[in-house]
């Protein structure tokens, strides 16, 4: 997918009509995406360049807001004061202001459609626990399974806890196991077993089944989409180690 740089609005050629032409060329490779129900990585992205936008734009607004004034006009008897600016915008930031008032409806609108395709993996997707229940859910594998296919993806998964500047966050880490074909011996009840015997591990695995009654693109929707709503299904659970 075509890329849009973090800075594309401040860096190069300053020019209204260019740097609608780069927004859009950006936006049409993210429809792109969005038809193909791809979500990631094109939704994040546009997600990152939208919380961006919005900061330059309250950064504008701010300037504005300590530019000297003076009293143009005084209404007495409503008791309103009047101000203009006695410092104006130059060119450079009149063209900015323009490009941010267009782009942020025009990446809203994008992010709703990102978003439609995720409520809808969200909604199709169930989690249950395979066998007996773990002590702890910290580590363990998951099956992803979303028929017609008649195998399911096996991965070993970690629920680590990071560090960021607003507070702390589980962060899940996952590793492609294997990929197996289902039968009416090969259940998934029947894998966790074979994983048990193959495994080091001295305690019980947690092992879950997360399967989606729609299928999508396996990488950029199905995965993401499973793996967050993993970590919001663990913590519900409340049987993280600390």
């Amino acid at each position: 997918m075509k890329s849009l740089s973090k800075d594309w609005i401040t860096e190069g050629l300053i020019d209204v009509e260019y740097k609608t032409y780069l927004l859009l060329a950006y936006l049409s490779e993210v429809k792109k995406e969005f038809n193909e129900r791809k979500i990631y990585p094109g939704f994040s992205d546009l997600f990152k360049h939208y919380q961006n936008i919005l900061s330059v734009k309250t950064g504008r607004e701010q300037m504005k807001s300590q530019f000297p004034k003076a009293l143009n006009s005084a209404d007495w008897e409503s008791m309103k004061l009047e101000y203009v600016e006695k410092v104006s915008d130059n060119d450079f930031f009149q063209v900015m202001d323009e490009i941010i008032e267009y782009s942020i409806p025009m990446m809203k609108n994008h992010l709703e459609e990102g978003k439609e395709l995720v409520e809808l993996v969200e909604k199709n997707l169930s989690i249950s626990e395979i066998g007996i229940s773990s002590i702890q859910n910290d580590h363990g594998y998951f099956f992803l399974f979303a028929p017609p296919k008649k195998e399911a993806e096996v991965y070993q998964y970690t629920l680590a806890k990071v560090q960021l500047p607003d507070g702390f966050y589980r962060a899940l880490h996952v590793s492609h196991l294997s990929n197996i074909r289902l039968s009416y011996t090969n259940t998934f009840e029947a894998i966790k077993t074979d994983l048990i015997r193959s495994s080091t591990a001295t305690t019980l695995p947690a092992t879950y089944l997360i399967e989606s009654d729609v299928y999508m693109p396996w990488e950029e929707s199905l995965l993401p989409v499973a793996k967050r709503r993993l970590v919001e299904f663990l913590a519900k659970e409340n049987r993280i180690a600390p």
